[in-house]
């Protein structure tokens, strides 16, 4: 998919995380390799050529780093690393996984998505590109419904409140956030990172305040400030 989808679907679907900028890092890195590939074509070959002819020219390393970060494989690796060493990342490179996820049936030929790359090379779906001028209307016809469900969504969801029923959306974020607590609670540096959260949310996930209908929590311990006295319950106290 062009670059434009694969900042508006990250920005939508992670706009109310924490950690919605790394998600949108851990997205568009992939085509890092892409970029590389269009340096070469257009500085690495003589203009003349062609844009076909250039790809036949282009060493091998070129297209193999392409494959590899278009791989759940190299994701996979990722994921292990940080999960060892930065686990409160682990949400983000669901960014990532996305890219993936919307290349596959939108990359054909010699560039189709070799998901499983190198462990499985030959495994791949041919699938429409792109290019083709029917592909990027109804791209953005989808993506233009989802949004408009999801603002109704969740405008409908403050305006109900308490009233409001727990839908499949909530569901599968719940189950999510569940699992990404224990993966984040049971890695190396888990137990000093984590902090409890709410029952099916992953800690510091929601950086939205309180809808409608919903109560801001009040805090229950009065801050006491240096070198000032006052009473609580007929004592002074510093």
């Amino acid at each position: 998919m062009e670059i434009f989808s694969h900042i508006l679907w990250p920005m939508m679907l992670f706009r109310n995380k924490l950690w919605r900028e790394e998600a949108l890092f851990f997205a568009l890195l992939p085509d890092i390799s892409f970029l590389m590939i269009l340096l070469f074509v257009f500085f690495g070959t003589p203009m003349d050529i062609g844009w076909h002819r250039a790809m036949y020219r282009m060493p091998d390393i070129f297209r193999d780093f392409y494959f590899l970060m278009h791989s759940f494989v190299t994701l996979a690796v990722v994921a292990a690393i940080v999960w060892r060493q930065r686990p409160r990342l682990l949400p983000a490179l669901s960014g990532w996984f996305l890219h993936i996820c919307l290349d596959i049936p939108v990359h054909d030929g010699e560039f189709a998505t070799r998901f499983l790359y190198p462990l499985f090379p030959d495994i791949y779906f041919s699938g429409i590109s792109w290019l083709d001028i029917r592909i990027l209307p109804i791209a953005y016809l989808m993506f233009l419904n989802f949004a408009l469900y999801s603002f109704w969504r969740e405008k409908k969801k403050h305006r109900m409140g308490t009233a409001w029923k727990e839908d499949w959306v909530d569901k599968l974020d719940s189950a999510a956030g569940k699992l990404l607590s224990k993966l984040i609670l049971l890695s190396p540096n888990g137990k000093e990172q984590h902090r409890p959260a709410a029952s099916g949310e992953l800690s510091g996930q929601d950086q939205s305040g309180p809808g409608e209908g919903e109560v801001q929590p009040t805090e229950t311990v009065n801050a006491q400030k240096p070198g000032r006295r006052f009473l609580r319950h007929g004592k002074r106290i510093l």
